[in-house]
């Protein structure tokens, strides 16, 4: 699961881990759809980051790999891994940067919408 900076949530985005503050008090709830509310107030409390949910690990991608045949997002997957020397998805700054490498390559791919 990645972990996402505060500032980059964005409302919708479902914690995937209990958030506390540093005296263990519950804050967040795994499972939880963030609310702009919940993510003020997470900053508000200091938290730095958030591990949030993602079925394909693209947190923050909902509905653009949806639109797109399976076999596409798969190929597409590929090839943005190719262009890594060494891709490590556990490493949040390699995810992050593969998470919109990934988006940028799957909108290109999105028929164009009607004028």
């Amino acid at each position: 699961m990645p972990r996402i900076k505060t500032d980059a949530l964005q409302a919708g985005m479902v914690v995937a881990a209990d958030v506390k503050n540093l005296d263990h008090v519950l804050l967040i709830g795994a499972g939880t759809a963030l609310t702009e509310r919940q993510i003020g107030i997470l900053q508000a409390w200091g938290v730095a980051e958030v591990e949030v949910n993602s079925a394909d690990g693209l947190s923050g991608a909902p509905g653009v790999l949806e639109q797109l045949p399976a076999e596409l997002v798969e190929r597409l997957r590929s090839e943005v891994k190719s262009l890594f020397w060494h891709l490590d998805e556990t490493c949040p700054v390699q995810a992050e940067i593969y998470r919109l490498a990934l988006q940028r390559r799957a909108a290109k791919c999105l028929p164009a919408a009607p004028a």
